[in-house]
């Protein structure tokens, strides 16, 4: 009787964890479908046994892989102890950059790595808050942190309604001032900053801040944000804007005129056309039409954006974009905003990157679904 007890045992033992592996096949499945990138989705669930149940905690931003994974459940006849936090769940769930550039983070903490920026007036979604950190998502769905300083919180009636008559800055850095002498400086101000104007004073427009701050703007740096709709594919615009960042240092996370990392400067550089692009290269190279693999050069047109990357475990790895600026040529953000040479006899020769050149991608005129529309 005793060995049955110990057999009996046992087997409920092994049945049921041969249940929760095949619980943790179908986890990962769940995660693969729904949320293919962490950073664009959050899916931070985990799974344990607490008695005869399944305890499954931890947050998702996204429904549908929570209801995957309960139906899952339901279905196969778990108990189970569901304590998954959909997100958002901050009672504030939008908010507007408050600074000149908002630095984001990936975890709660100044000292984190800095893995992205975001401009003046660049509209967030909030899904969480943790003590004086906001974990937001950018338009182009880039989920990081940043510090309650550089964002400033808004129910939706609010936010929804904030711009009204919006423009963007168009030069490359400057300042926004009290008073037409511009002796006292509100505030500095980088490319592709968003502003509520609220009025016209002789040659500059009267501005508010998101916390209320009011200011005066040269016109002549200002666009009316619906002027973009005209510069959707136009290349001389990618052009004039690459140019004018020439120099630039290179930042790790920098996607503002402050300082770029590679995609950063693309992303950018697409903005300031009116689009939202993805923010990583390995992100980019997902979207549009592929107009080269094989260095025809002729093939690309100014505005194209190439890709470098190695290959590791079998798979290509991108690390590195710039951008077509003709003449066997393409600007980048590399040490510096430079611009290099697909010409060997160049002195211009960039060796390093052409190693480790990929494929050319073409935005213009190939919208697909990471690229957005700004207006």
């Amino acid at each position: 009787m005793k060995y049955f007890l110990y057999f009996l045992c046992f087997t409920l033992i092994s049945c049921y964890d041969n249940s929760l592996d095949k619980f943790s096949e179908k986890f990962d499945d769940i995660k693969s479908i729904y949320v293919p990138d962490s950073r664009v989705n959050i899916f931070d669930v985990n799974f344990s046994k607490v008695g005869n149940s399944i305890l499954v905690s931890g947050e998702t931003s996204v429904a549908d892989a929570k209801n995957t994974l309960i139906e899952y459940l339901n279905q196969n006849g778990h108990e189970y102890i569901d304590s998954i936090k959909l997100l958002p769940n901050y009672k504030y769930r939008f908010g507007i950059i408050n600074n000149s550039v908002g630095n984001l983070r990936g975890a709660p903490s100044h000292s984190s790595e800095l893995v992205s920026q975001a401009v003046l007036g660049t509209k967030l979604k909030i899904l969480k808050r943790e003590g004086e950190w906001y974990l937001v998502q950018t338009p182009d769905d880039y989920i990081s942190w940043i510090d309650h300083g550089g964002i400033h919180v808004m129910e939706e009636s609010s936010f929804s309604n904030y711009f009204g008559t919006s423009y963007v800055y168009t030069d490359t850095y400057g300042f926004s001032y009290t008073d037409e002498s511009r002796k006292n400086i509100v505030s500095d101000i980088v490319m592709g900053s968003e502003l509520k104007v609220t009025g016209s004073k002789n040659n500059f427009y009267e501005v508010n801040y998101p916390d209320g701050r009011f200011a005066l703007v040269e016109k002549d740096k200002l666009l009316n944000k619906k002027g973009f709709d005209r510069l959707k594919d136009n290349k001389d615009n990618l052009l004039k804007n690459s140019n004018k960042l020439i120099g630039i240092p290179y930042l790790w996370g920098g996607t503002s005129t402050k300082g770029f990392d590679c995609s950063g400067f693309t992303k950018t550089l697409y903005s300031m056309n009116g689009y939202t692009i993805p923010r990583d290269a390995s992100q980019q190279i997902k979207e549009g039409l592929t107009v080269d693999s094989s260095r025809v050069w002729s093939n690309l047109e100014v505005g194209d954006l190439l890709f470098f990357g190695y290959e590791r475990d079998g798979k290509t790895r991108i690390d590195h974009v710039a951008m077509w600026v003709g003449d066997n040529k393409f600007i980048q953000a590399s040490r510096n905003v430079r611009i290099n040479s697909v010409d060997e006899e160049s002195k211009d020769y960039d060796e390093y990157h052409m190693k480790k050149y990929i494929l050319s991608k073409r935005y213009l005129g190939n919208i697909s679904d990471g690229i957005k529309d700004d207006l």
